[in-house]
């Protein structure tokens, strides 16, 4: 597939492909049959994440996972200031047309919370549900402070790795495709819980990738907002939340559970911004228990 990160994918559903407004070619997978469940991913992700929530839902719902423009099986874009959550918002339109879907309940990762909320923004007729997993509403670097010299020194790390990634390609990807990574990452997520495989397979996209594109991804997540759209929320919503996200804390997860009026929480004892494969059997079973109690299975 032209475009695509080549790598493995762990999701099982079939694969299909469309154009987004601009005509990338966006890729997702589509399995089961039923009520339509899509999922959005974290930024410099691909759907390795998904593939518990993928063999759970799929045998009583549509289950589609899909990558964003420059992500995963997705085509990079041809204009690549592109990397911005209001385009992957549709590319999640062009996604869910394809499929011939009318609506779809939306469950968005880290910065797939942004994505669903700004689709939520400007298509809330073709929304069913909401559940945000482990994801800000809103700028993500504000978890590390929130000061203009804090904003200014970040911003201008990142524009410089934009312009000149030669140096952290060099170190940066033999690093990432190395054993080293998985000692390391004990710093945010619970190893004892998290497998290694979706770990490596994390690291490995984060690689493949382009570290370009990722600083502009980076960017594009601290430009955007949807703050403004949580009090127009009017579908149900389930708020999940780590206990231990030193990603994604509290408070931030908190903005959202308090600006969706009648929204549900759930905080995952213990769990750290990889709930998704730290505790799937519990999210999972969270999930369908409030997809049922309102009637959306």
């Amino acid at each position: 597939m032209p475009g695509a990160v080549q790598m493995r994918y762990m999701v099982k559903g079939q694969v299909h492909e469309t154009e987004s407004s601009d005509g990338t070619v966006i890729r997702y997978s589509s399995r089961g049959q039923g009520v339509p469940i899509i999922t959005a991913n974290g930024v410099a992700n691909t759907t390795t994440f998904w593939h518990y929530f993928e063999d759970h839902f799929s045998k009583f719902a549509r289950v589609i996972c899909w990558d964003y423009r420059g992500h995963g099986r997705s085509d990079v874009p041809r204009d690549l200031d592109t990397f911005k959550v209001p385009c992957y918002s549709e590319d999640l339109l062009a996604v869910m047309d394809h499929a011939g879907l009318d609506d779809a309940i939306l469950v968005g990762f880290s910065m797939g919370v942004q994505v669903i909320l700004e689709f939520y923004r400007d298509n809330p007729e073709r929304v069913s549900a909401l559940i945000p997993v482990n994801g800000p509403c809103a700028d993500p670097f504000e978890a590390f402070g929130s000061s203009e010299t804090y904003k200014k020194a970040y911003t201008a790390v990142l524009n410089h790795y934009i312009e000149h990634p030669r140096l952290l390609e060099l170190v940066g990807i033999p690093l990432l495709l190395s054993p080293i990574p998985w000692p390391f990452s004990k710093v945010e997520v619970d190893r004892h819980r998290c497998p290694r495989l979706e770990m490596d397979l994390y690291f490995e996209h984060i690689a493949r990738m382009g570290f370009a594109n990722e600083m502009r991804a980076l960017l594009g997540m601290e430009e955007h907002s949807a703050e403004d759209v949580l009090a127009t929320v009017d579908v149900p919503t389930l708020v999940i939340a780590g206990e231990k996200d030193d990603m994604c804390p509290a408070r931030l997860v908190m903005r959202i559970f308090r600006g969706v009026k009648g929204a549900e929480l759930f905080t995952v004892p213990h769990g750290t911004h990889a709930t998704l494969i730290e505790e799937p059997d519990l999210i999972n079973y969270r999930i369908e228990a409030f997809l049922r109690k309102n009637g959306l299975l």
